[in-house]
């Protein structure tokens, strides 16, 4: 009992969003006003930085996607998440995926790779971000430049979107603030888009604060540079976004916890 309740407290049971931090060393400088929220920061990120750049040799590219080479994204559960996912899609009877903000698109490949018969179009909001994949993913139905915030999301529905497909944001949650969430929701909402499957990066907990608070405490008493790299949340943060907007199913994706949701 003692220990339920403090596996309780620790996951933090209320909502709460903290500003998330983090270094990027001799790449640090070419990020736009210090922060990790622009498309030319991602670009710099995608183009120069090892744990998030993209090769434009396919070989390399492949490495990466079998998580050989540590990427941001691409961890030692990706190839269990992606058989997770693959399942999900035949338990719903679902045959194309929408992917936003795919970053390297490794998840996405590995999806393809156990399930070549599902449709799956990539999107990312950095321009070249986009043109490094469409060299490598040869595999994917498609890749495109959309912004997920401010895009049109009723030209997605009617060109990628059908009743059988599903929505996919892996990892996008640190980019746009609780306001911003809310907005994509309803968008998403209005649009009649019907099933969403929501992995973000983690959820927010009492130990998962103190570790990143030392940490930056590290940083600054080391004098290294840090930027602004979005936000973190609890579950509960998350699940107001789409309070009454979705239903929702808790799943768990190669170590990672995470949502599908479906259209009230």
């Amino acid at each position: 009992m003692i220990i339920s309740f403090l596996k309780y407290i620790n996951s933090l049971p209320f909502s709460l969003t903290i500003k998330h931090y983090q270094t990027f060393g001799k790449t640090a400088h070419l990020l736009k006003d210090n922060e990790l929220n622009s498309m030319e920061s991602w670009d710099a990120l995608r183009i120069t930085h090892p744990q998030f750049s993209i090769s434009k040799n396919r070989e390399e590219w492949l490495l990466a996607c079998d998580a050989q080479v540590k990427k941001d994204g691409q961890d030692g559960g990706l190839l269990q998440r992606a058989r997770d996912i693959s399942v999900l899609l035949k338990e719903k009877k679902l045959n194309s995926i929408f992917s936003v903000g795919v970053g390297g698109a490794g998840l996405e490949y590995q999806i393809k790779k156990n399930s070549p018969e599902v449709k799956i179009v990539c999107s990312e909001f950095a321009p070249e971000n986009v043109s490094l994949l469409k060299n490598v993913f040869i595999e994917a139905d498609g890749i495109i430049r959309f912004d997920l915030l401010r895009g049109d999301w009723a030209e997605i529905k009617q060109k990628y979107l059908s009743e059988s497909s599903v929505c996919l944001m892996y990892r996008v949650d640190a980019s746009f603030s609780d306001s911003q969430w809310r907005e994509i929701f309803l968008n998403l909402h209005k649009t009649k888009i019907k099933n969403i499957i929501f992995i973000p990066s983690s959820f927010l907990t009492l130990r998962s604060i103190y570790n990143r608070k030392s940490r930056e405490l590290k940083w600054f008493l080391l004098q290294k540079p840090v930027a602004f790299s979005g936000f973190l949340r609890t579950k509960k943060t998350f699940e107001s976004y789409w309070d009454g907007l979705y239903n929702e199913e808790f799943y768990e994706f190669g170590g990672i916890k995470g949502f599908f949701l479906s259209i009230r």
